[in-house]
């Protein structure tokens, strides 16, 4: 079967028999994830590539690359200035809100201590914790009720799935920020610039994807390497979602390279996932507001 991404338009192919209802997956062309209803499908055309699925319905998918799958019950958001968080309920009880919470959102429409969501006795409870707009389960406001697999949280611009079970988890981005701190003020200390430590016999490219299957590409000649809509951007992007200094990439040698949101509006992700800092690999997609990277390394021949 076959489905239109929200984001970008693509079509994209999803295999037969492998919800019954509703499926939450991601686009490989602009990364966005969203729910996918049996409705909504049509007859296999021809799909540009295959959606990534992420959450099914049916507790086992015939599939063999589910994604984000595991026995413990998890909260995704797929919607807001927050998409692409991703976390396990370990525990009994669990708060979401802007301040001082276990998942915190950076949405304004969320209150400080916005919902939570409490395990009692084999099952799974939403209770709304008195916040200022309240919180919609399944397109109905509640003040508690209880929750079941793939039901939809809305809160605010914020769209959260929660998932009881899967196949396989998702590599989890590990955020460098302490790291790179130290490699900055041990590059502060020495004699040279970040910009003249580029190292030779590797070229570091960014192709900014315009459609499918079609890329522009841009060497990143000096570090740091700034990112965004604004004039001070070394690479300046036609993208209204992206900030005027949005993101930066720092090269540190050939393998330790940095991808470093700048406190952006709208967040930046790596491969679907919202990231602060982390280490660059090759053909890895960075999305800043609507626009896709792919982060390519290419190795020269020895000038000896």
């Amino acid at each position: 079967m076959m489905l239109k991404c929200p984001g970008c338009a693509s079509p994209l192919s999803l295999g037969e028999d492998l919800f019954a209802e509703k499926v939450v997956v991601r686009c490989p062309e602009c990364l966005q994830v969203f729910i996918a209803r049996s409705d909504q499908l049509q007859p296999e055309g021809e799909a540009l590539s295959e959606a990534t699925l992420l959450i099914s319905d049916k507790p086992v998918a015939k599939k063999g690359d589910v994604v984000w799958q595991s026995h413990a019950a998890s909260l995704t958001v797929i919607r807001g200035p927050d998409q692409g968080i991703h976390l396990k309920l370990k525990k009994d009880e669990i708060i979401c809100g802007r301040e001082e919470a276990d998942l915190i959102l950076s949405d304004p429409a969320v209150s400080r201590w916005h919902f939570k969501v409490v395990k009692q006795k084999g099952r799974t409870w939403l209770e709304d914790l008195g916040s200022r707009n309240g919180i919609f389960l399944n397109k109905k406001r509640i003040q508690r009720a209880e929750l079941n697999h793939l039901d939809e949280i809305e809160l605010g611009q914020t769209l959260i799935v929660y998932s009881e079970y899967g196949q396989k988890q998702e590599t989890k981005i590990e955020d460098l920020s302490l790291e790179l701190d130290k490699l900055r003020d041990e590059t502060k200390a020495g004699e040279k610039a970040p910009a003249e430590q580029l190292p030779r016999g590797r070229e570091f490219l960014l192709e900014v994807m315009k459609h499918p299957g079609r890329a522009r590409s841009y060497q990143i000649k000096n570090s740091p390497f700034i990112l965004g809509r604004g004039e001070e951007a070394e690479l300046k992007l036609d993208d209204d979602e992206a900030s005027r200094k949005h993101a930066m990439i720092e090269i540190y040698s050939k393998d330790n390279v940095y991808l470093t949101d700048l406190a952006s509006a709208n967040g930046t992700f790596l491969n679907g996932v919202r990231v602060r800092s982390t280490r660059l690999k090759h053909n890895d997609k960075i999305r800043l507001g609507q626009t896709i990277l792919s982060f390519v390394l290419k190795d020269l021949p020895d000038a000896d």
